[in-house]
């Protein structure tokens, strides 16, 4: 019987393949090279009175970019004309190749043989999503995906500000060959979260993409149900000696309208014993679920709760080590889910949600010596603007708390930066700021010195001519001491005049 499935099986899908009709081409898959390119040039100097040192200064940057899209950002690949039929699904969601070059020095004269300093970039392509598959109505044989992997995250301390966090993870950021111009001072730029690594985003984030060869899936798609039954290995099959094998399912459930169900989970053979495979440490059986229910009060306001848990063990392990993640929260937007904007304090991509959110988790193991750990984070971002709740103020927040419960012989910590601004006339918007946050011990970024730092800024960003811009702010920094008393610095005036196109 079981060499009749085996013959069954190898003979399907070539039979699928040869009674394939031919497919359209979707009209962004011609490939034709874009003609437009952007040159960005910028010149600033900034003027800093620090008042505790009396000292004074003058620091004048000039940089430029020039970002050619070979092939703007677009779907592009192949996928069925008729469903009915059995055909080739290849797709690449929002693909693009870039030439992002990049110059930038700072201070004394500018000079012709300075502005040709410029390194060669290679061609980088983007994308968000890369699937192929075989289809036939429904179901699909996946040969490859960037979605289908031998991963366990459904659930983490979610927050508005996610991609802010995860600016490292941009390929103009992290990539030494390819980065964009000043990533320190335009990406994160205030370095959230505040906590650092005292905070844990992602207590389980079991992740075996590195830790395999290959992989293959089969699967289905309907309005209420998606799933994809997958197996990978270790190696390919000379190489594979210990026999290391993954095997896992994925599964979406839509019962009524906005109400969606998830499900990944996957369980390893032979990984914990197969020393060269033991890339983790551990053979493992893992599982990850959530649900999560869209409000749309109106097109613009939209509430989303959700809550999720996440599980990993080791088989192997003496003890079968455990380790779990239970996460909720809320996500509201206010101007629709799919409007992102950028901020000159914040993040200079269209990377953040407007709205706010409200995220906790709790995480803990079988460890007799360990304790529960309970993290939670509360964000908002409002542009000011004339499309603000209250027109024409703005601002953001961020609060966080990390290990509320004191566990592991470890104390909590809390740490906020909120700043309000309104925007006058389009021009000018005067802005306070104020944080409050746990201090940490010289180089580390997890423990604390027991006391907490406070910091204030006013100040005033004016745009009254067309490509030049002023931020007029003072500082002041205060440390409360963790044996009592303080100090305070008399703080610093500044000014920054830009002109970019």
């Amino acid at each position: 019987m079981r060499k009749r499935i085996v013959m069954f099986l190898l003979f399907l899908v070539p039979a699928l393949v040869l009674s394939a009709q031919e497919v359209k081409a979707e009209e962004s898959a011609a490939l034709t090279a874009g003609k437009a390119a952007t040159l960005g040039l910028e010149a600033s100097t900034g003027f800093v009175w620090d008042i505790e040192n009396e000292s004074t200064g003058l620091q004048t940057k000039v940089g430029m970019d020039l970002i050619f899209p070979l092939f703007p950002a677009a779907d592009r690949g192949v996928k069925p004309q008729n469903p009915g039929e059995p055909a080739v699904r290849i797709i690449l969601r929002n693909a693009s190749f870039t030439w992002w070059n990049t110059y930038e020095t700072s201070g004394g004269n500018y000079e012709q043989d300075d502005f040709n300093s410029w390194q060669a970039r290679p061609l980088v392509l983007s994308f968000d999503t890369f699937a192929a598959d075989l289809v036939w109505k429904n179901y699909f044989f996946r040969i490859a995906s960037s979605t289908t992997v031998m991963r366990t995250d459904q659930i983490s301390l979610f927050s508005i500000f996610d991609d802010v966090m995860d600016a490292g993870d941009r390929w103009y950021v992290k990539r030494s060959a390819t980065k964009a111009l000043w990533t320190d001072e335009r990406y994160n730029i205030q370095q959230f979260p505040l906590l650092k690594n005292k905070i844990d985003r992602d207590y389980i984030d079991a992740d075996y993409r590195s830790a395999i060869s290959g992989i293959l899936a089969i699967g289905a798609e309907f309005d209420f149900i998606s799933f994809a039954v997958k197996a990978a290995s270790y190696k390919n099959g000379e190489d594979n000696d210990g026999n290391a094998w993954l095997f896992g399912l994925d599964l979406e459930l839509v019962p009524v309208k906005n109400l969606l169900f998830t499900f990944s989970g996957f369980a390893g053979v032979n990984y914990g014993v197969n020393t060269e495979a033991n890339i983790a440490g551990q053979n493992p059986l893992n599982f990850g679920t959530s649900v999560e229910y869209r409000i749309p009060f109106t097109d613009r306001y939209i509430l989303t709760p959700k809550i999720g848990f996440d599980f990993a063990m080791d088989t192997e392990s003496e003890d079968k080590a455990r380790e779990w993640e239970l996460g909720g929260g809320l996500i509201f937007n206010t101007r629709g889910e799919d409007e992102l904007a950028s901020s000159r304090i914040l993040d200079w991509d269209n990377v953040i949600p407007v709205g706010a959110s409200f995220s906790l988790s709790v995480s803990g193991n079988n460890d007799e010596k360990s304790e529960n750990n309970l993290h939670l984070m509360l964000s908002f971002f409002e542009p000011a603007g004339a499309n603000s709740m209250l027109p024409w103020f703005g601002g953001f927040l961020q609060l966080e708390a990390a290990n509320l419960l004191n566990s592991n012989g470890s104390s909590s910590a809390f740490a906020l930066l909120t700043q309000l601004e309104y925007m006058i006339a389009g021009k000018i918007t005067p802005y306070i700021r104020g944080g409050y946050m746990s201090e940490f011990q010289a180089n580390s970024t997890s423990e604390m010195t027991g006391s907490y730092l406070i910091k204030g800024a006013l100040g005033c960003y004016l745009t009254l001519v067309h490509f030049f811009s002023m931020d007029i702010r003072y500082e002041l920094n205060a440390k409360l001491l963790k044996n009592g008393g303080s100090e305070v610095e008399k703080g610093a005036l500044s000014a920054v005049f830009t002109i970019r196109m």
